[in-house]
């Protein structure tokens, strides 16, 4: 499908937003997990996240937009891809090296193409396994580094969350995927994330009550202080609200196979973010990492722009 030069530049800057706001919550979570468990801190953005998105839509499309225009029980798929990319992502963190981790979301373009061809059928966009090459190399630059900083007990290991963590990716896919095709092209993106943010309470809840049931989370953190309350709104409202509408948008103008290269940005600004806001110094294997990262996501763009142009 040809897209107008438009389109690509809207997807673009929308990716880039969507980066920027997750590469933030990475360090912002570390500061959340401090006062939060796992399954309790998705859980508590999601419900906040969801109440800002129905003000936003309930102000800006008006009340009765915050009702369906599917069936509910596709909106419960929907959010169940949410909650379970949420879910088995925090397990795969929780249950993997963070070395490993890095690794293995560093495939996540090769696991978004073949959802998509699963699914769709559709070809791969112009520049993509170029792109892919340049941003595994990166990853694996960046990765190796963390190996050397960290001492021989930093290297590669397995410990069972990797599998969490590649289907966590397949879930967002899943989701990102069906919430183009299951709504009209006229339903607002912003409707979309709020029906399907909404959806993914219910599913949160119930898996943070068998995490309670099964001893692996503790009792809610009801009454965080202040400053780690600010934390949670900031991570909620921009990180997950105003991110999801993003991706949306970038999906929609770009496909999701260039989505899947903007996620491999998303360690480049959070190390960037870490360094501003938090005083985290990164290593030259990370910068150097980080743009061969970039360079990749730039090429797939620059090749994209080439085929709407010709």
């Amino acid at each position: 499908m040809t897209r107008p030069p438009s389109a690509a530049l809207v997807g673009s800057l929308c990716y880039l937003a969507c980066s920027v706001f997750w590469g933030l919550n990475i360090p912002l979570s570390a500061v959340l997990l401090k006062s939060f468990d796992p399954f309790w801190l998705p859980t508590s953005r999601y419900l906040i996240a969801a109440a800002a998105l129905g003000a936003w839509v309930a102000v800006t499309l008006g009340p009765r937009q915050l009702r369906s225009p599917i069936p509910l029980a596709r909106i419960a798929r929907l959010s169940l891809m949410v909650s379970g990319f949420l879910v088995l992502f925090n397990l795969g963190l929780l249950y993997t090296h963070p070395v490993t981790a890095a690794a293995v979301i560093a495939g996540s373009p090769v696991y978004v193409a073949v959802v998509m061809r699963a699914m769709t059928g559709a070809p791969l966009a112009p520049g993509f396994w170029t792109a892919t090459a340049l941003t595994l190399v990166g990853a694996g630059i960046a990765v190796y580094g963390r190996i050397e900083a960290g001492g021989a007990g930093a290297g590669l290991r397995l410990q069972g969350g990797e599998l969490c963590l590649v289907g966590s990716i397949g879930c967002w896919t899943v989701y990102s995927i069906l919430a183009q095709r299951w709504f009209r092209p006229d339903v607002p993106q912003l409707r979309r994330t709020w029906l399907t943010s909404l959806g993914a309470i219910p599913w949160l809840l119930a898996a943070w009550g068998a995490a309670r049931v099964a001893g692996l989370a503790p009792a809610p953190n009801l009454s965080p202080d202040a400053g780690t309350l600010v934390g949670l709104v900031v991570s909620a409202v921009v990180c997950t609200a105003l991110a999801t509408v993003a991706w949306n948008i970038g999906v929609a103008r770009l496909g999701i196979a260039a989505g899947g290269m903007w996620q491999n940005t998303v360690p480049v600004f959070a190390v960037l973010i870490s360094l501003v806001g938090y005083g985290v110094v990164p290593t030259a294997s990370q910068v150097l990492g980080g743009a061969v990262v970039l360079s990749g996501v730039a090429w797939m763009q620059w090749r994209s722009l080439r085929t709407v142009g010709a």
